[in-house]
């Protein structure tokens, strides 16, 4: 151990060395599971080289998309490999490493904490150490919980091994995954609404992030009088993004109309499902509209907070946005959000971030409508693409009709999700943080 804190110490920690050691560390963990999963013993039905790697890349990056039917792929050993990598993966591998450390050393290496707020995305003051410790306290009690309350609602509805689904699921829904035992995903329990309900809070409680957790913690313990502007926006947004979409889905979808209630209860499942990309469903996207489902991937392309386990560009970068919007309107010469102002280097990016997944997501779509195109929808194409670089996993049935290539693309955009958009970015571009020279400031026509 001590050989080990000498290696970390002497470390460099640039930015750009910080986020290629984040890369290297979610590639190699694609590559174990990779290797574990052609082991013959993990298998359970006969699965090509490729989809072995799809199902790598899916499962560390927590996304959901299959190739195939999980529950048929592997057995019984390959289901619990797989979950190991699905709370790794949701969790993150530097939050694990970084505990372990901390059990062993006073404090952490300089490079494990930089690592740690790049991977979780946390503000530059936040406490470190409250913060790795809540991820441990609130994903262990919220999956144990979670697990419990499934646990009844599958023996209620006579599924075999309910416990093993119990857990399995939990897991899945709090770390976003998305990933199922049942070959249908949820559709067969849409009419349970203790199944459902379970599932929405668990993904809920992923999504939002550890960030929020731990306020509402800390102020419950009257360490904290309220809780941070973060913790706000990612409240007001998720309630926001949990009901206009809900609601639009349901009345411009006329099959979902036409069930009324029912309808309603379907249409918020799938919306949250899309938000906090979580990736289950409970009905046939196949028969969704056309107006459904771009509403779904708007949903995907916003997605989840930071600090939590989903993906997508960020409910904060959204608002930030959105605060650009309403300052320039009101001819505000300050960006504010809820009278407090936003700092400029977070509206840089939250504006970077949405322009690079966007590029990212046309320049995925175009090269799956080159080499698929010619047989499969756009429509279906495009909401795959969302779905991969969102890390959502839902998907209108498309998935196994892909070529390999189309494959090796949608492991792409699975790989750069989890990542996040601007840190594979820093990765691949990024050579400074910060310019040498100041740059002359000329005017230009908007």
């Amino acid at each position: 151990m001590k050989n080990l804190k000498a290696w970390l110490n002497k470390q460099k920690s640039t930015d750009r060395l910080v986020t290629l050691f984040l890369i290297k560390g979610y590639l190699f963990m694609i590559l174990l599971c990779f290797i574990i999963l052609n082991l013959p013993f993990v298998q359970g039905a006969e699965t090509t080289l490729i989809d072995h790697l799809f199902y790598s890349v899916s499962i560390v990056s927590t996304t959901g998309l299959a190739p195939s039917s999980f529950n048929e792929a592997y057995n019984i050993y390959g289901q619990i490999i797989g979950l190991f990598f699905i709370q790794l993966g949701g969790v993150g591998y530097m939050s694990l490493s970084s505990f372990i450390l901390l059990k062993q050393f006073d404090k952490l290496p300089k490079i494990s904490a930089r690592l740690l707020r790049l991977e979780f995305n946390l503000p530059s003051r936040y406490p470190m150490l409250q913060f790795l410790y809540s991820v441990f306290v609130f994903t262990v009690i919220i999956e144990v919980v979670g697990a419990i309350f499934l646990y009844f609602g599958f023996k209620n509805e006579g599924v075999d091994n309910p416990l093993w689904q119990a857990i399995f699921h939990s897991i899945s829904a709090f770390c976003t995954a998305g990933f199922s035992l049942f070959d249908d995903s949820l559709s067969g329990f849409s009419d349970n609404s203790f199944i459902t309900v379970t599932i929405m809070i668990l993904s809920l409680l992923g999504s939002i992030g550890f960030i929020v957790l731990m306020d509402f913690f800390l102020m419950l313990r009257h360490k904290r009088r309220k809780i941070t502007l973060t913790s706000k926006i990612i409240l007001i947004s998720t309630f926001l993004i949990c009901t206009i979409p809900s609601l639009l889905i349901w009345v411009s979808d006329d099959l979902l109309f036409s069930q009324r209630i029912k309808g309603l209860g379907y249409s918020f499942f799938q919306n949250i499902s899309a938000h906090t990309t979580v990736g289950f469903n409970n009905f046939d996207l196949s028969r969704f509209g056309s107006s459904t489902v771009f509403i779904l991937i708007l949903v995907m392309v916003i997605g989840s907070s930071p600090s939590g386990t989903g993906g997508g560009i960020k409910t904060t970068s959204i608002t930030a946005v959105f605060a650009v919007l309403s300052s320039i309107l009101k001819k505000s010469k300050h960006i504010t959000f809820l009278s407090k102002e936003i700092p400029a280097s977070n509206i840089y990016l939250a504006f970077s971030s949405i322009l690079f997944y966007s590029i990212i997501l046309i320049i995925g779509t175009w090269l799956i409508l080159i080499i698929d195109g010619h047989r499969l929808n756009m429509d279906a194409i495009l909401f795959e693409s969302a779905s991969a670089l969102s890390t959502v996993g839902l998907s209108t049935g498309i998935t196994s009709e892909m070529s390999v290539l189309s494959k090796l693309v949608l492991s792409f955009l699975m790989f750069v999700g989890r990542l996040g958009v601007l840190t594979f970015g820093f990765a691949v571009i990024s050579k400074s943080p910060m310019l040498r020279k100041l740059p002359k400031i000329e005017d230009i026509a908007i």
